[in-house]
């Protein structure tokens, strides 16, 4: 009898806690901490989204979304994005994400207009962040737990206040044809903008707008005669490419200057990885700097500091098996801030790179990382770093 009590007791407990994970807090807290060696604010079980145009700092738990209001200490949960009937419900329950090791969830971008463009399960959603309710836009025809993820987190952007764009990320062994999507304002309907012949690439790494130009750029991977960087001013129905042929233009996301495009390299060469900028007048390209591992994460904050982030996946030119700030001053100088350890490396069902995953956009004055797969933080956990903090380490 005593046996029986328990395990109802232990049911009745576990539904509670199910339902209360699934329904995510209202609110999560901002507390101050030292990760890293860098004085920084912490919270827990958050995946960096990007700003918006108010400076508000969106981010995702799971498939909510919440929101970090400009000089607000807590997150604030905004909406649920739908996961459709397939078995990303699951993504719900924080178990399920921490056995699975795969907390980027949901992708998502917000207009000027309020309009949220998000990507979960496969599918593009889009809601008004006055009512929140969303609505299914289009399925993606390459995704699933073989096929791959979909899109990047830096494959999705908005443009033109209302215009949203995607590039397809998916394994393709075959090297398939791989598109780039649009949707325009007061039509539900995706439609293709761009599509890369079969045998061309293998995917796209990103898509980005430059602030200073508005021009739309694009970077594709990954073999020598797959990784591209290059720019389009007639929302892509031409493309003008400025660099390919190599792993030099191998990068997964870009920053913009007044003066120049910088990138970092995503690949394992130990010849070519590193940090390279392109003038925007003379078409100069320079690296500044020779990376240990792959680069995945870059952005700019207010006061012209670039900062990007090298990851550990296994690459031949890892020397160990910690991740990296990299801090990028005006004058070129970078310096390095050591970060956190690789923690599931072994290949199976759990192996997941380590990565330190930025806001999707720049020009603020924060730098907003989540910490991916490191022995020193639970996986997912969200610091904010202060300019004053990252200047004060280069």
């Amino acid at each position: 009898m005593v046996t029986y009590l328990l395990v109802i007791l232990f049911v009745f407990s576990l539904l509670i806690y199910l339902i209360i994970d699934y329904t995510g807090p209202k609110k999560i807290l901002l507390e101050k901490d030292i990760v890293f060696n860098m004085k920084c604010m912490r919270a827990k079980d958050l995946m960096v989204q990007e700003y918006d145009n108010e400076g508000n700092l969106w981010a995702s738990r799971g498939l909510i979304l919440y929101r970090l209001a400009r000089e607000d200490d807590k997150f604030v949960r905004m909406t649920r994005v739908p996961s459709g009937f397939s078995l990303f419900w699951l993504n719900s329950f924080s178990l399920f994400r921490k056995f699975t090791l795969r907390p980027e969830c949901v992708e998502m971008t917000i207009a000027d207009s309020g309009a949220i463009c998000a990507f979960s399960s496969g599918k593009m959603w889009i809601a008004s962040v006055y009512t929140g309710k969303f609505h299914k836009t289009f399925t993606l025809p390459n995704y699933g737990f073989k096929v791959g993820r979909g899109i990047m987190s830096t494959g999705l952007a908005r443009y033109n206040n209302g215009e949203f764009l995607i590039g397809e990320y998916f394994s393709n062994p075959d090297r398939t044809s791989v598109n780039i999507y649009r949707k325009v304002p007061g039509r539900m309907q995706w439609e293709t903008v761009y599509e890369f012949k079969k045998g061309q690439i293998r995917h796209i790494h990103a898509i980005q707008s430059d602030p200073y130009t508005g021009k739309l750029w694009i970077c594709t991977g990954d073999e020598d005669d797959e990784a591209m960087i290059g720019w389009s001013d007639d929302r892509f129905k031409s493309i003008n490419v400025i660099g390919s042929g190599s792993q030099v233009w191998r990068a997964c996301q870009l920053v913009f200057t007044e003066k120049a495009v910088f990138w970092g390299t995503d690949t394992g060469s130990e010849e070519l990885a590193g940090i390279y900028s392109w003038d925007k007048n003379t078409g100069n390209l320079s690296r500044l700097y020779k990376s240990t591992g792959a680069i995945f994460f870059a952005t700019v904050l207010d006061d012209g500091t670039i900062v990007m982030s090298t990851d550990r996946e296994g690459f031949p030119n890892e020397k160990d098996d910690k991740t990296r700030l990299l801090i990028i001053d005006k004058k070129g100088k970078v310096s390095t801030v050591i970060c956190g350890t690789w923690n599931y490396k072994r290949h199976g069902f759990r192996f997941n790179f380590a990565k330190l995953r930025f806001q999707r956009n720049q020009n603020y004055d924060r730098l907003a990382v989540s910490v991916l797969n490191q022995e020193e933080l639970p996986d997912g956990d969200m610091i904010i770093i202060d300019k004053g903090e990252l200047k004060a380490h280069t």
